[in-house]
């Protein structure tokens, strides 16, 4: 039991983190690294090389690894690391003793870090290197700042823009891409007040706490609210799409004339169709409102006169107005699987402002349609 609890305090946490993520953050840092070696082998000789580069090495671990944590964003990478060399050149020339500048800057270097709201843990690398970098280093003196520290810092923040913007499930800086998934839950359910939780009361916690946690308050509300949500699904129990949607679904292929899409829309009295191709492939949506888009207010033919004459076909051998569906509906196909549970919808109901859903199954073929309709009937019939 003791070996148990020892184990659990000193051994490895749980790792949440896909295999994939571990691939993309290793290939980032040898990236990274590797630019940085080749710019700083101009300003440095072998022997202080491997200082600078060590502090770099330890910001590329939290750029791409933990790129959505505080410590990582911009503001704290680069001037961390320039209010650290800043503090550890100057100790360096007023103090001689190495063991106690180094101490000095170091501990001064994390002072100036947490008043400048700039914490950043290799920035303290910096200052030490700037100590007992060698005499590479103690020549440049704040040219040090320049060459190689900002150069260095460019090129990362550059690197790390790029690569971690381009992955789907990351964003930087932390935020740049975040949804509100409690705020979509609450304005489409109507959950109550008590589930919700704030940003000020976020606030309140981690001040009322008084130790700084590597987790941003975005970060925390969303861990909260995708709990919150998983908390609703088991509650409600495994409603899946397919268990509400519409199968008889009404869609035309990319083809049909645009004429003929009108006629379905005042026939069928539906407001959009999904656009397929012969395969079954969702290609996009259809609405009424696609057509309306196509009138212009200001002109000085009146509105049922203009739509008259987009919907009908075109006899020319040449035209520049849509002939056919493909050409008018609404891309690129935002869909759902047939197999999540109808809670995954409100997301894409409320940030893509759609009203129809397409729902595909296995091979990703049109097997259905959901409308928020749909969604309120399923939470009546559940109530």
């Amino acid at each position: 039991m003791i070996l148990k609890e020892l184990v659990k305090l000193f051994g490895p946490g749980k790792s949440n983190v896909s295999l994939h993520e571990k691939i993309i953050s290793a290939a980032a840092g040898l990236v990274g690294i590797g630019l940085i070696m080749a710019i700083s082998q101009h300003f440095l000789d072998s022997q202080s090389l491997p200082w600078v580069v060590a502090s770099m090495g330890a910001s590329a671990v939290l750029l791409f690894a933990v790129p959505k944590g505080p410590l990582s964003q911009p503001w704290s990478f680069v001037a961390g690391h320039l209010f650290s060399a800043f503090i550890g050149i100057s100790v360096a020339r007023l103090i001689a003793d190495p063991v106690m500048a180094s101490a000095v800057a170091v501990s001064l270097a994390i002072f100036v870090m947490y008043l400048t709201r700039s914490l950043h843990p290799p920035g303290g690398a910096t200052a030490l290197t700037a100590v007992v970098g060698g005499s590479a280093i103690t020549e440049l003196g704040y040219w040090y700042m320049l060459t190689p520290i900002a150069l260095n810092l460019i090129v990362m923040l550059i690197w790390a823009l790029i690569i971690n913007n381009l992955m789907p499930n990351r964003c930087y800086p932390n935020g740049i891409k975040n949804i509100n998934k409690q705020k979509i839950i609450d304005e489409t359910i109507g959950l109550k007040r008590p589930n919700m939780i704030h940003r000020s009361d976020l606030h309140e916690a981690l001040t009322e706490m008084d130790v700084f946690v590597d987790v941003s308050e975005d970060d925390l509300n969303k861990i909260f609210n995708l709990s919150l949500m998983q908390t609703h699904k088991k509650k409600m129990g495994e409603i899946l799409c397919r268990d509400i949607m519409t199968t008889n679904v009404i869609s035309v292929e990319y083809d049909t004339d645009v004429e003929e899409v009108w006629k379905l829309l005042i026939e069928k009295r539906v407001h959009a169709f999904p656009v397929i191709d012969r395969a079954g492939y969702v290609l996009g949506v259809i609405s009424m409102d696609d057509f309306l888009n196509q009138i212009v207010v200001n002109s000085n033919s009146n509105i049922i006169t203009q739509l008259h004459d987009f919907i009908l076909k075109t006899n020319d051998s040449h035209t520049d107005k849509p002939e056919f569906a493909g050409h008018l509906m609404s891309k690129p196909a935002i869909t759902i699987s047939e197999n999540q549970h109808i809670l995954d919808l409100y997301e894409l109901f409320y940030s893509h402002n759609i009203h129809h859903l397409p729902v595909v199954n296995s091979d990703n073929k049109l097997c259905g349609i959901i409308t928020p309709k749909d969604l309120l009937i399923a939470f009546q019939n559940r109530d």
